[in-house]
């Protein structure tokens, strides 16, 4: 194989991934239900984009986290070359509301929804790691606001 006939492999993979892959990844979400959440995560990523123009997206995914019936967006991004914060941006039903900020792990980030207490709402976990240093924290949404309730190791990770 030539190099030329690499580099156009690369670019059909790249143009793939770019079309089909959309605003990030479907977390197993099938029908007109899954589409749906999936183009209400891309309408709140671009009001992130638009309301931090300056930052760099590292990672998001999507839940309902108030238990209101609307997905909301879990939101990871770079503000300096050491420095990730993570914030959730709220569908409000016709408007959002973006939680209070908190640091995020510069590598290796990790969400996960899980409903700890098995009551509403959903709690989530955020794990990663920085150099060799490992965290994870638990947070959940109270009051429209991000709140860490236990973890370990996040104040070395982030």
């Amino acid at each position: 194989m030539t190099w030329q006939s690499l580099f156009q492999a690369a670019w059909v993979s790249f143009f793939v991934c770019a079309v089909v892959g959309g605003c990030g990844e479907q977390t197993g979400e099938d029908g007109a239900a899954g589409r749906q959440q999936f183009a209400e995560s891309c309408e709140m990523l671009r009001h992130f984009v638009q309301t931090h123009p300056n930052t760099t997206i590292v990672k998001f995914d999507q839940e309902d986290l108030n238990h209101d019936g609307r997905v909301d967006l879990v939101v990871m991004y770079r503000m300096s070359e050491e420095k990730n914060m993570m914030r959730v941006v709220l569908d409000l039903g016709g408007s959002y509301f973006e939680t209070n900020e908190v640091p995020a792990p510069h590598s290796n980030q990790v969400i996960q929804f899980r409903d700890i207490d098995g009551k509403p709402p959903m709690e989530f976990i955020v794990q990663g790691m920085k150099g060799a240093k490992v965290g994870f924290a638990v947070f959940r949404i109270e009051e429209n606001q991000l709140v860490d309730l236990f973890g370990e190791g996040m104040e070395d990770c982030c």
